[in-house]
């Protein structure tokens, strides 16, 4: 946790790797803007604005960050700021007296706008100097780029051919906004090639590397469109750069901050990167621009889904469904909240109504059967789970699913053989090494069961009950060295463990380490008074220790814990 850097007016405790104060909104100490200017700490602060102490990681340099709070201005002096800004930054550059504070850069990162100042030192400019934000007025002899010659490669000599108008599926990949013909020509000068154009359609083919280039060289050549840092974030996101994608959907922001889809598109970034509040106030913005966008609550629904409010995130998606009632994804995402809470029959109703609108999705089919499964229906399940099999045959979890539905139908053969096929698909599935030593342990398959539960500790060694139950197995086989190894290590991982003290108990007893073993069953009591088991074990070790007063009350104790149990039946 992390205190706000405006203590006295603010003093909010945020979690870790938080940017923006959750509260106030400010960027907290240690945190990036536009992925340059790292935050230190707190110099003054007022009403409408603090200002921080800053290191900008691009030159090296301390500067001074002026940060409008997000939560204190409206959207006209947020306007204000940044065009007093853009004036200040144009009369800065005319001083050039050592010593003097010039303001170097402004902008907007998630929700805060600002400014940043520095003082002026010859010494330390640079020749030349480059920003993502200006505008580049080039005439019809492009400047020759690496970028530029990455795209006349892939374009090819003609210019004048066209590219392949084949459309691939937005699903595949994030939309682009597209101007029509006209549109372009009433942008692009005759004689001068639209980069931005063929940017786009290097991207609908799925040449994500040139499309890039295409970007980069509409930014410098075509006066900064608001369309190329769009097409360049969600080209970012699809080569795996979210941080870039990021400060790239910043810039379009700066250019049109009034359009939902941007913060609609920012948002989906930083799901990505698991910064779930700064997400949220994205959507916050777009629904305040646009009420009814139903992207934008479902967008929020499944942000509060991550952040464990599942009720919220109940409340959000019946918005974005009462909006569009045809969005089986939306459907789905209110199906997995609903199983999360346990509200099985609930979640029942919504998958079916996401497979009335995408019946060939086979992830929706074995959604269907885990709720089914989980309603003690293997016999319902294992249809749905062979239908999403049959859609997705190369599927390894969907085979996992078939097989913990044949283990609880007990037709333990079939079940050996759907994990085993799992297994060849992705031999890293703890899960399902783990539950292919549960069968085999059922079946009296002892030391295949252990080679099991050592397959899935390999792939997986925080798996609590593979330690446990390798321990147990190993007990039964009088293998107790090593059963004690096992429930230790259970232990590390919960040393709340009841079950795995209890047994570890035994062990010990069965090796002769009376005083050890009743240390371990003190403490499966200690946690578990209730437990009866542990209060018997317990007494054996006390009898054997000469210490039968105390064990007999331990008998006694026992028989008390049966009697309420048996009332509590009646």
């Amino acid at each position: 946790m992390g205190g706000c850097l405006d203590a006295e007016g603010c003093g909010y405790q945020n979690p870790d790797k938080v940017r923006f104060c959750a509260q106030c909104g400010i960027p907290t100490r240690g945190s990036f803007l536009l992925g340059r200017y790292e935050i230190m700490d707190l110099l003054s602060r007022d009403r409408q604005t603090v200002t921080l102490e800053a290191l900008d990681h691009h030159r090296g340099l301390p500067v001074t960050v002026r940060v409008l709070r997000p939560r204190e201005a409206t959207e006209q002096e947020r306007e204000e700021f940044l065009q007093d800004a853009e004036l200040a930054m144009s009369l800065s550059s005319r001083v050039n007296e050592p010593g003097s504070i010039r303001v170097t850069d402004y902008g907007q990162d998630g929700p805060v706008a600002f400014l940043v100042k520095t003082e002026f030192d010859p010494a330390r400019q640079p020749a030349r100097q480059f920003r993502p934000h200006m505008t580049v007025r080039v005439g019809s002899d492009l400047l020759w780029s690496e970028a530029e010659a990455t795209v006349q490669a892939a374009a090819g000599v003609k210019e004048e051919e066209g590219v392949a108008e084949d459309e691939v599926s937005t699903e595949r990949h994030p939309a682009l906004p597209r101007r029509s013909v006209s549109q372009q020509r009433q942008t692009t000068p005759t004689g001068v090639r639209d980069w931005l154009a063929e940017a786009h359609a290097l991207y609908e083919q799925q040449r994500y590397e040139e499309a890039l280039a295409a970007y980069e060289v509409a930014l410098r050549s075509q006066g900064n469109p608001v369309e190329a840092w769009v097409g360049k974030g969600a080209t970012l996101m699809l080569l795996g750069r979210p941080e870039e994608a990021l400060a790239a959907y910043d810039y379009a922001l700066r250019l049109r901050p009034d359009d939902p889809e941007l913060w609609n598109s920012r948002a989906s970034v930083l799901h990505e990167l698991g910064r779930y509040d700064e997400e949220m106030y994205c959507y916050d913005q777009a629904l305040a621009l646009d009420p009814n966008s139903a992207f934008a609550w479902s967008g929020r629904g499944m942000a509060l889904a991550e952040q464990n409010r599942p009720e919220e995130a109940l409340l959000a998606f019946d918005r974005a469904l009462v909006l569009d009632p045809n969005q089986s994804v939306i459907w789905q995402a209110m199906s997995d909240t609903l199983y999360s809470l346990q509200r099985y029959e609930e979640a029942l109703i919504a998958v079916d109504r996401a497979l009335e609108l995408e019946s060939q999705r086979a992830s929706l089919w074995d959604i269907k059967g885990n709720i089914l499964r989980r309603l003690k229906q293997p016999d319902q399940a294992l249809p749905l789970h062979e239908r999403a099999l049959q859609l997705e045959p190369q599927n390894a979890l969907y085979s996992f699913d078939k097989a913990n539905d044949l283990r609880d139908l007990r037709r333990y053969a079939e079940a050996l053989a759907a994990y085993d096929e799992a297994l060849e698909l992705d031999p890293t599935l703890a899960g399902a090494w783990y539950n292919r030593g549960n069968v085999l342990a059922a079946l009296h398959m002892y030391e295949d069961a252990l080679e099991s539960y050592s397959q899935a500790l390999r792939y997986d060694d925080g798996l609590i009950s593979a330690w446990y139950n390798k321990g147990s197995l190993l007990h039964e086989l009088g293998r107790y060295e090593e059963a004690l190894e096992a429930f230790d290590r259970a232990l590390a991982l919960d040393a709340h463990y009841i079950a795995a003290w209890n047994n570890k108990g035994l062990s010990l007893f069965a090796l002769g380490r009376l005083e050890e073993a009743l240390a371990a069953l003190d403490q499966a009591t200690a946690f578990a008074p209730e437990e009866p088991d542990a209060w018997h074990n317990k007494a054996v070790v006390l009898e054997r220790l000469g210490r039968s007063e105390e064990a007999r009350s331990c008998q006694e104790w026992v028989r008390s814990l049966e009697q309420q149990a048996a009332l509590r039946k009646t």
